[in-house]
């Protein structure tokens, strides 16, 4: 009997899915909370949204009684790791002929874009990590905070107790990570990515 390999056609059990979805973003003030959720596999190469934001305690409207929409302009995008003839890395873009096996290692890259009319002091950029990956200790900008559950979050790597010994938790735990990035300006994009391992 063939055995079924549902990373064969990775978009049987996944159809119309797309990589990332935006979930959901506050703007207060002058600070920045993006949420992005990788889902795995997709049939598009990139997405593009634009995660519109309700500002609630923004000075100035607070002051007019009226509260101003804000934007972040969000793009993501998945790549297969590959090696090329010459032994260097290369990045594939998945998209639906994309055939994924256990083992095989991906790049999740986020572009999160300030379309605010002012710098933004501080975004907070937040991407889940599918159930079907495990996080790679490859996470970029530096000193991420990472979380087991998508809504606690702490300094990676993650510590906890088992038998009664404090331990370092297995990155195949983690659920999301999270940067903050200071001082966005007007029309700046910040860029934030992480590797994960196809289970």
């Amino acid at each position: 009997m063939k055995k079924s390999n549902h990373f064969a056609n990775p978009f049987s059990a996944f159809s119309g899915h797309r990589l990332f979805h935006v979930i959901a973003g506050t703007l207060v003030g002058v600070m920045a909370v993006t949420q992005a959720s990788a889902m795995l596999p997709t049939p598009e190469q990139a997405v593009d949204n634009l995660a519109t934001m309700q500002s609630s305690t923004n000075q100035a409207s607070t002051r007019s009684g009226n509260s101003s929409v804000q934007a972040v302009n969000t793009k993501i995008t998945a790549s297969l790791i590959s090696v090329d003839a010459n032994g260097q890395e290369v990045l594939v873009p998945v998209n639906a002929n994309t055939r994924l096996q256990a083992g095989n290692v991906l790049e999740y890259q986020g572009y999160f874009t300030n379309t605010n009319a002012d710098r933004v002091r501080k975004m907070t950029v937040t991407m889940s990590i599918p159930e079907q990956v495990e996080l790679l200790r490859a996470v970029s900008p530096d000193f991420p905070y990472g979380s087991t559950d998508g809504d606690t979050f702490a300094r990676m790597p993650l510590r906890g107790k088992v038998d009664n010994q404090l331990q370092e938790i297995p990155f195949k735990y983690y659920k999301a990570v999270r940067w903050d990035i200071e001082g966005v300006g007007l029309n700046d994009t910040v860029a934030v990515k992480y590797r994960a391992r196809v289970k």
